[in-house]
């Protein structure tokens, strides 16, 4: 990726970082395994959207298998824990991952409300930022490790990041909202 774009990729995370508390804050104030699991499901969610585009043809909620997302995915993965290093998290375990109870099941929204709630922000924000969806699922990912250090007083690395690269899985497999229904 050229530098200028690169550097419209990080101003969007944040911006998408921004964006996520803002939606996602209640009255109790924000749920830090609800965070984690709504940055990483969007990441997924706009790859998925991307590498197939026919995906808004198909059932919302179904099991959708593809080879490019499964080529793509860990792309993402590798931007979150490349992020997380730099965030001075590097001692990630990721043979601890692969086994970790730690899921998405934690998060207080499922992956259509996660999509409901959150995908026009994101597209919004992606649309000013001059970003295809690949680069704005890059911009997410990013954004979960921004979301996973700051939730680090709350949320042990570990586990949030477990639980993000679950989120990421789920949504790269999994049929989307119509992206009309989710406005």
């Amino acid at each position: 990726m050229e530098a200028d774009k690169l550097k419209t990729v990080v101003e969007t995370a944040d911006l998408l970082n921004r964006a996520l508390r803002k939606v996602l804050v209640t009255d109790r104030g924000l749920h830090a395994e609800t965070l984690v699991a709504a940055a990483s499901r969007m990441a997924g969610t706009l790859l998925l959207r991307e590498v197939v585009p026919e995906v808004d043809r198909l059932e919302p909620g179904t099991v959708v298998l593809s080879d490019a997302a499964n080529r793509r995915g860990p792309e993402l993965i590798n931007t979150l824990l490349v992020t997380l290093a730099q965030l001075g998290h590097g001692d990630i375990d990721q043979q601890r991952l692969a086994g970790s109870q730690a899921t998405t099941a934690m998060s207080r929204l499922t992956l259509a409300e996660t999509q409901r709630l959150l995908e026009p922000w994101y597209r919004k924000i992606a649309d000013v930022a001059g970003l295809s969806l690949i680069e704005v699922a890059a911009a997410a990912a990013m954004t979960t490790a921004l979301v996973i250090h700051d939730c680090c007083p709350v949320l042990d690395v570990q586990t949030a990041c477990s639980i993000a690269i679950h989120g990421l899985v789920e949504s790269t497999r999994t049929v989307p909202l119509q992206f009309a229904a989710a406005r």
